[in-house]
């Protein structure tokens, strides 16, 4: 689905001149994770469905933006898996004139089976989150199997993706100690590990200072 406009729209730009050439789309709000760091064990109330983008809304966005010269898509959520009609979403954006990279963050829960028609429909990146190899800890801290999404992973890079990211939020309670073994195990998986700073949002205990690595402590 390519839907075209006038080619004459100028450029965008920031304040300091630069072109815009990145455009994160956050799909749904809705997550099958409870991450101890994110929302509370009885989640967020979801915003109603009538409220969002529909598919076609947001493929023509994405239309719009890339004749301003976007040339990378992001797509997130909560986790964009659970949205449904997603694979035909990502063959849209594909199928439009200057998208060069189409990228999606996700939790890797629903991943082995959705990562071959995504890898068809034209997805090209993956960024998975991943806050520890160790099954009980991955699995008090999200909700979730650590053994899903490693196959998820598996199948991935079965189905063609050489371009996988594993995003690690540094926390003490959760992964102190392990961040080093994080970092080897994603590189012998083919992933490049990205460490993540706790961010303080939505006021949950799980998210006090004390829970905190630095940036300097990360990389320490």
């Amino acid at each position: 689905m390519t839907l075209s406009f006038a080619p004459s729209i100028e450029p965008l730009y920031d304040r300091a001149a630069r072109p815009l050439k990145y455009l994160r789309i956050s799909l749904t709000d809705r997550c099958n994770y409870r991450c101890s760091y994110c929302m509370p064990p009885t989640g967020w109330p979801a915003t109603d469905r009538e409220a969002l983008l529909t598919l076609e809304e947001i493929a023509r966005l994405v239309s719009l933006f890339a004749q301003r010269g976007v040339e990378k898509i992001r797509l997130t959520g909560g986790e964009p898996l659970l949205r449904k009609g997603i694979v035909q979403l990502v063959e849209w954006i594909a199928a439009e004139p200057g998208i060069k990279e189409i990228a999606m963050t996700t939790n890797g829960h629903a991943l082995a089976r959705f990562a071959p028609a995504l890898w068809r429909s034209g997805l090209t990146k993956l960024t998975v989150s991943l806050d520890s190899f160790e099954p009980d800890t991955f699995r008090d801290a999200t909700g979730g199997h650590l053994a899903e999404v490693l196959q998820g992973l598996e199948t991935a890079k079965d189905v063609g993706f050489s371009d996988i990211s594993l995003n690690v939020v540094a926390m003490r309670r959760v992964n102190a100690g392990q961040l080093a073994d994080i970092a080897q195990r994603s590189w012998a998986l083919g992933c490049t590990p990205r460490f993540i700073e706790l961010m303080p949002i939505g006021g949950l205990k799980s998210q006090s200072r004390s829970e905190r690595y630095t940036y300097n402590e990360i990389l320490t």
